[in-house]
């Protein structure tokens, strides 16, 4: 995937430009200050697929360790995902 670096400064000037671009293009944003990155701004829609990839990679991680250690108290899937809920 290509990457773009602006600043801050760049954004605060360009941010309409640089929205409509990363909505036609879909190439994420890494935002730099003092030449660090602070953040990343990509499109909601891509946001939103990787939360729900790291939701569903939690969840194996949990039914894996499950299997690993059947000696451990077993909670019904309902529970877990209230547990789950909570900590989001």
């Amino acid at each position: 995937m290509p990457t773009r670096i602006i600043t801050v400064s760049e954004l605060k000037v360009k941010l309409g430009a640089l929205m409509a671009e990363l909505e036609a293009q879909g190439v994420p944003l890494y935002i730099t200050q003092y030449g660090k990155p602070k953040a990343v701004l990509t499109r909601y829609d891509e946001y939103e697929a990787l939360l729900k990839k790291v939701e569903d990679l939690e969840d194996i991680l949990a039914m894996k360790e499950s299997l690993s250690s059947p000696e451990k108290e077993t909670i019904s899937l309902e529970d877990y995902e209230r547990q789950r809920a909570t900590r989001v």
